[in-house]
């Protein structure tokens, strides 16, 4: 209806203008024909409306029955829903009840078995109790019967299961001794002996003096102003000292190092060889600098006589030094090279690898050229030196080895230390004087009566065994195993000897009777 009043309200505006128009003009006729024309469209906007109008229900009215419809689906799927959900919950509840009857039995089972347990458990402890009362009251008896506590009889117990354990043992060491030892001694002495025979080395002289004898008028020099400054130059780069004699006939050079006096040899003979020496300093240089290299040289020389590939430097420098290092008159640089040969004899003897053999000999003494710098076995210096510079571990173990101060490794620990025992031992190596044979059996025999039970000692093989004689009612079987371990190792501990010293321990049981 709005619309409808729209348009006539339009189409009387318009008849409205064109009247008003018409009027303007005085022209009836105009004023007529636009008053049909409104008067048409009026008539035809009346249809327009009209048609429009009955548009527009018929489409609300198919809008409506479409929402209605559409509603009505909704609500039967809404009430399906709802029955579905309302028949889930019933069944939920079914089962709730259900559990809650189960649940309720379970608790008054377990409940039942708490009391149950609860009652064990009573009963237990109280058969526990028991025990104690009736296991203290045996003890209380047993002890009265015994006239001992328990603790001492455990403690006799105790000994006596060592003592016996003890015994067997030492019994068992013994047959296995009796049995193997010959056998192992005889293949030892037999590759030791071929490779003795094999090997043709040197016979030491006496070592180089650390007392230089000065010729005449080298004293007087020495005592001047130019001396006495060259001495100072010499003790403050060297470290050794110069101690010149009252007599003025010799110098003593005092130091652990062997090198360095050495170098103080070298430069004083040359500062006494020349009327004048203008630059000190420069000449110590000079001579430090040709020892160097020679003792480099000494290192490779080394390597290369036993057919082996050239070490680090470092380690090639600790060979060359061990020329200028002596052990009971031996020359160690000599006495490596010795003990390299024959333990490759050995090896070769042995089936073992000829050059590690070689190498670990060769090498197990450079610990010595270090003993002045750092504190500790040279065996373990050497050691672990050549672990750091990359030497095999069989090497280095061989050489951490040949003290005894490193577990065994390998095959070739034990024939590093034959080879070094065979080079120093071996007749010629090593010059020692009366006296100091005299004072070391001496120690020998004191250091094996410091302990108790002993009635005898002697010391035998040039003082490389000692053979100690025991008391039979003080000293057990089972005991002496342990008393030879503690006189070697007291030996080991105060004493200083070449090579190894061997300790047998003697139990032995005499009857005597006298015929008439």
């Amino acid at each position: 209806m709005g619309l409808t009043f729209l348009v006539v309200a339009i189409g009387l505006a318009a008849g409205l203008a064109v009247g008003m128009a018409l009027a303007a003009r005085g022209d009836r006729e105009v004023l007529a024909a636009a008053r049909g024309r409104a008067e048409r469209i009026l008539a035809e906007a009346r249809e327009a409306t009209g048609l429009t109008r009955r548009e527009a229900e018929a489409t609300a009215r198919g809008e409506v029955e479409e929402l209605r419809a559409l509603a009505e689906r909704e609500r039967r799927l809404l009430a399906e829903e709802i029955q579905h959900l309302e028949h889930r919950l019933a069944k939920q509840e079914e089962r709730d009840a259900e559990l809650e009857a189960a649940l309720g039995g379970r608790e008054a089972t377990l409940a039942e078995r708490e009391a149950q347990l609860q009652r064990a458990s009573e009963e237990a402890r109280q058969v526990r109790q028991d025990a104690k009362d009736q296991k203290r009251e045996q003890r209380r008896v047993l002890e009265a019967r015994a006239g001992r506590s328990a603790e001492q009889l455990k403690d006799e117990m105790a000994e006596q299961m060592i003592e016996d354990s003890r015994s067997r043992c030492a019994d068992r060491l013994r047959n296995l001794e009796a049995t193997g030892s010959d056998e192992f001694a005889r293949q030892a002495k037999r590759v030791m002996g071929i490779a003795m025979q094999r090997y043709t080395g040197h016979s030491m002289r006496e070592r180089t003096s650390t007392t230089m004898q000065l010729p005449e008028g080298a004293a007087e020099r020495l005592r001047s102003e130019d001396g006495a400054a060259y001495l100072a130059l010499l003790a403050q780069h060297s470290g050794v000292n110069l101690l010149l004699s009252d007599a003025g006939d010799t110098l003593r050079l005092d130091s652990s190092d062997g090198v360095n006096r050495e170098l103080c040899r070298r430069a004083l003979t040359r500062f006494l060889g020349e009327d004048r020496v203008r630059d000190p300093e420069r000449l110590v240089r000079s001579i430090e600098g040709d020892l160097g290299r020679e003792i480099g040289d000494l290192g490779r020389k080394a390597f290369r006589s036993l057919s082996l590939e050239v070490a680090k430097d470092e380690i090639v420098e600790l060979v060359g030094k061990l020329n200028f290092r002596t052990s009971y008159t031996q020359n160690q640089w000599r006495h490596s090279i010795e003990a390299a040969h024959l333990a490759g004899l050995m090896a070769a003897e042995l089936g073992l690898e000829i050059r590690v053999a070689r190498r670990g000999a060769l090498l197990h003494d450079i610990g010595k050229a270090l003993t002045h710098e750092l504190d500790g076995s040279h065996a373990l210096i050497g050691a672990d030196l050549a672990r750091r510079s990359g030497e095999l571990e069989a090497v280095a173990n061989a050489i951490g080895y040949h003290h005894g101060e490193e577990p065994l490794g390998s095959a070739y620990a034990p024939l590093v230390a034959a080879a070094d025992a065979l080079s120093g031992g071996r007749p010629g190596a090593r010059r020692e004087m009366v006296e100091a044979y005299g004072d070391r059996i001496g120690d020998l025999e004191r250091v094996a009566n410091g302990f108790s039970g002993i009635v005898g000692v002697h010391a035998v093989q040039a003082g490389r065994e000692l053979r100690v004689f025991v008391d039979e009612d003080r000293v057990s079987d089972a005991k002496l195993e342990e008393l030879a371990r503690d006189i070697a190792g007291k030996i080991s501990d105060e004493l200083v000897f070449p090579g190894q010293i061997r300790v047998t321990v003697i139990r032995e049981f005499r009857a005597v009777e006298t015929a008439n």
